[in-house]
């Protein structure tokens, strides 16, 4: 029988059943027993056609993370974009970034919480490099928009912007790691309050900062403004 040749739609959509699969899998036996054998098992074709796709389980893991990470700057993207007041563009970003985590909790474990999978440096002079390479550009490219966002919002530096979306980014990852695990709900049944709750705290919290950064601003230019003063006067 002649083989059945693939519209470009038709490739790119048997690439993403493969990563669903994959990552299903992975979820479900852990990275260590994952092989193409399986995927083509569950997928009803043969080994060999999964290769014809991916050239390994360590390349099929880290289009799974790719995928992720592509997933998640978009949902962040574009909520951030439909805002136009700086705190609401801030709370939304925030709540976003669980609601993502709650929607996708196998893409979240695999992004966030695996710890027997490669990573970039384990694949460095290695045929993996290139595709291990555009992971980590997308893994911090959410992380890299949100300091950015957080810089502006405050007028602070890079440093500092860095180091609150550092703070910002595992207060969200308790928040979804628990929920996720089922764990919240064991001290508290009423979780969506609760969830809302820490997510206003921490909305607050940065508006704080950036009410006390105004203060301080308008401090120092009365200040500078009071010593012109004098010097006119004088």
């Amino acid at each position: 029988m002649p083989r059945i040749s693939r519209t470009s739609q038709q490739v790119e959509a048997f690439r993403q059943e493969i990563l669903d699969v994959a990552l299903h899998l992975i979820i479900e036996h852990g990275f260590s027993e994952l092989s193409m054998r399986k995927i083509a098992l569950r997928l009803g074709v043969t080994a060999t056609t999964i290769y014809n796709y991916y050239a390994s389980r360590d390349e099929l893991y880290f289009f799974i993370r790719i995928r992720g990470f592509e997933l998640l700057f978009e949902s962040i993207a574009s909520t951030y974009k439909a805002k136009e007041d700086p705190y609401e563009k801030l709370c939304a970003v925030v709540g976003e970034y669980v609601r993502f985590g709650i929607r996708n909790p196998d893409y979240y474990e695999i992004m966030f919480i695996s710890r027997d999978v490669p990573k970039f440096l384990d694949c460095t002079g290695t045929p993996l490099e290139k595709v291990a390479g555009r992971e980590k550009e997308k893994s911090i490219q959410t992380f890299l928009f949100i300091a950015q966002g957080i810089a502006e919002y405050l007028k602070i530096s890079d440093a500092k912007s860095c180091y609150l979306t550092i703070r910002l980014w595992t207060e969200l990852n308790g928040i979804v790691s628990l929920l996720n695990s089922r764990l919240l709900r064991e001290v508290e049944e009423h979780t969506e309050p609760l969830v809302k709750r820490l997510i206003a705290d921490i909305c607050e919290r940065y508006h704080h900062l950036i009410i006390e950064k105004s203060l301080k601003n308008s401090s120092k230019k009365g200040g500078i403004d009071n010593a012109k003063s004098h010097r006119n006067r004088g």
